[in-house]
């Protein structure tokens, strides 16, 4: 699976296609007033489309970037405000923040290796067959391989929580149909 395509709503077609092409990005659909695509320098792919309004932000879309603080620089000598400069994160990640002009949430940042393998990774990798109920701690978690259900599970069944957050209903632990069958 590779996730490509990023949609956010717009308010102004005109105003949000000269943000995003100023933004960096290039425009390889035009259908005003209602649709516009923009591709990054490597190839991903973003979207607008006319909405009559943007509800509650719940969304933040990340762009990284090899030299974030001087695309800020320049992105704010074009006249992009910013809601926050270029900050070191505790997580191990440099960002700045800012809002398209329908309000939707952006996050400029450099992860660098921290993107996809931060000290706290939950590791991934497929076992050998034979050590199927290893157990093994990787980064700071512990992690216990491909146990059977029964093992890892008391035999109760729990159910889905579902709750409202920005408009949105999350679904959360604590039971995985796909794997708890």
């Amino acid at each position: 699976m590779k996730l490509n395509q990023i949609t956010v709503g717009c308010l102004d077609y005109d105003r949000s296609v000269a943000f995003y092409t100023t933004f960096g990005l290039t425009q390889i659909v035009d259908a005003p007033p209602r649709y516009a695509r923009f591709e990054t320098p490597t190839g991903e792919t973003f979207s607008i489309h006319m909405v009559e309004q943007i509800g509650a932000a719940s969304t933040v879309t990340y762009f990284e970037l090899d030299r974030l603080d001087e695309t800020v620089t320049a992105l704010t000598a074009h006249g992009i405000v910013f809601d926050s400069q270029p900050t070191d994160q505790s997580w191990g990640w440099r960002e700045a923040r800012l809002r398209d002009p329908a309000g939707n949430p952006l996050c400029l940042f450099h992860g660098g290796d921290n993107r996809r393998f931060p000290p706290w990774r939950i590791d991934q990798s497929i076992k050998q067959k034979g050590n199927e109920h290893e157990t093994r701690t990787i980064g700071t978690r512990q992690h216990h391989g491909q146990r059977p259900a029964q093992e890892r599970r008391p035999a109760t069944r729990s159910l889905w929580l579902a709750y409202p957050v920005g408009g949105a209903i999350n679904v959360g632990w604590p039971h995985n149909p796909h794997r708890d069958g």
